[in-house]
């Protein structure tokens, strides 16, 4: 599968999506764990400060001091602030000079942007101040440089654990994605050959999804019958045209005894060889519907062997040349170097042999016929084009249709086969046939279906 065809695929996407999906929720919920953790911690601080701010406020100022003494002694991180001041706000014992402008209510503030002193880095700090009897006002505080540090350590671990396990999630879908790929084109190459008019091939199962797998068994019992029934109309019209070639030929032999029988009645003589011509016209579409569903029912690969279409061009352009020119039609071929494929050298000739025989067909005398072979984008293309009639633009998809005949060409002879020959051998070599306008005159192009369409049988 090509990257741009991969990156565009529904299981890669679905593989982003999941990995988008998996972050959001990881980092909702590591935002739910940090403010729930500090929420709780800044919660329970705020009790402990107010409390212990009352009992300070009530205690003596010597005893007071001590107790301050004592949390400043203990704080080896220097993360607490205690500060007493008297009356005038000056400051009598602690380690801030400056009262910080909270309110003295013995209520905990969060300060976002605390200095403890000018110039010092700004952090978030819990500060609590009340008031004591002698109009003093004692203050506690603690710094949440904690906080930031948690929030430091949970961004960390979220982003050690975010592009891994994102990574793994695209490279699981990017896996996901090939494997599921390839089986797509191994169903969708199966549905091409299918669509070719091989209804004998059948879709892959064993997928590895099972809903899928089912679907795929249940298109595998449609085809079974749907080839069932194709088979049976095909072997009733094989049937009626082998039962009609007996009889045929029966009255054919009677009606050429009785012309032998009576060579001077020209009474007889006229309708016996009407009946004979009309005998051999239907002998001849007998033989073509025959030839079809040969050709359909072998679909024999194994007598492909490698051959030059250019060589064969030129094989059937001399054939048909005295006939060109007898007709007073100028035809001419443009192969200028060998055009090596695959493919069944007799069917082919048959194939090219119709196209240049319809051309001429329907070319009148003065007109002229051509015969081009050689690579298109590396597609090896045939075209056999002329200066006749033409084709109708509606009934273009319509004349390779059995027994189908353009509307402009009904009056000469022919069964409306030959186009349809020529597609089935078409087909069979993995080649589209269609026909386009030449202005004047149609033009009959076989071309190599392109490498998404086809796995190549002709190449």
């Amino acid at each position: 599968m090509r990257m741009r065809d991969l990156t565009r695929s529904t299981p890669l996407r679905l593989a982003g999506a999941f990995a988008l999906v998996f972050v959001l929720l990881t980092v909702g919920v590591f935002g739910f764990v940090y403010v729930a953790t500090t929420q709780a911690w800044i919660a329970e601080l705020r009790t402990v400060f107010a409390d212990e701010a009352e009992k300070a406020a009530s205690s003596d100022e010597d005893r007071l001091r001590r107790s301050l003494s004592l949390r400043l002694t203990r704080d080896f991180r220097r993360l607490n602030y205690v500060a007493l001041y008297d009356p005038e706000g000056a400051l009598v014992f602690g380690n801030l000079d400056r009262r910080p402008d909270i309110p003295v209510d013995g209520n905990a503030h969060l300060l976002e942007d605390f200095r403890a002193a000018p110039g010092s880095e700004p952090e978030p700090t819990l500060l609590v101040a009340r008031k004591r009897p002698d109009g003093g006002v004692v203050l506690l505080g603690r710094s949440l440089d904690q906080v930031v540090a948690l929030r430091r350590v949970l961004r960390q671990a979220l982003s050690f654990a975010i592009l891994p396990l994102a990574a793994f999630a695209l490279g699981a879908g990017f896996f996901f994605a090939r494997r599921m790929g390839a089986r797509i084109r191994e169903i969708d190459g199966a549905i091409g050959t299918i669509a070719q008019g091989d209804f004998r091939t059948r879709l892959p199962v064993r997928s590895g999804v099972e809903e899928l797998d089912g679907v795929i068994v249940s298109v595998n019992g449609m085809l079974d019958e749907i080839e069932r029934l194709l088979g049976q109309l095909a072997a009733v019209g094989d049937n009626i045209a082998h039962d009609l070639r007996t009889p045929i030929a029966n009255v054919r032999a009677l009606l050429e005894q009785a012309l032998a029988d009576a060579p001077r009645n020209e009474r007889l003589r006229h309708p016996v060889q009407a009946a004979l011509r009309q005998l051999d016209r239907a002998m001849t579409t007998i033989e073509a519907v025959l030839r079809i569903s040969s050709i359909e029912n072998e679909r024999r690969h194994s007598a492909f062997r490698p051959l030059d279409l250019a060589a064969l061009c030129t094989e059937i352009y001399e054939f048909f040349l005295p006939l060109a020119e007898a007709k007073g039609v100028a035809m001419s071929l443009v192969a200028p170097q060998p055009l090596h494929r695959q493919g069944d050298a007799d069917l082919m000739r048959e194939a090219i042999a119709n196209l240049i025989d319809n051309a001429l067909k329907f070319t009148p005398r003065g007109g002229a016929v051509r015969i081009e072979a050689g690579e298109r984008d590396g597609r090896a293309t045939i075209e056999v084009s002329d200066t006749g009639r033409g084709v109708p633009a509606a009934e273009a998809h319509d004349i390779f249709r059995r027994f189908a005949r353009a509307s402009n060409g009904a009056e000469l002879p022919g069964g409306g086969l030959g186009l349809s020959i020529a597609e089935t051998i078409a087909k069979l070599h993995h080649l589209e046939l269609h026909v386009s306008d030449n202005a004047p005159g149609a033009r009959f192009t076989l071309a190599e279906r392109s490498p998404e369409q086809s796995a190549g049988c002709i190449n």
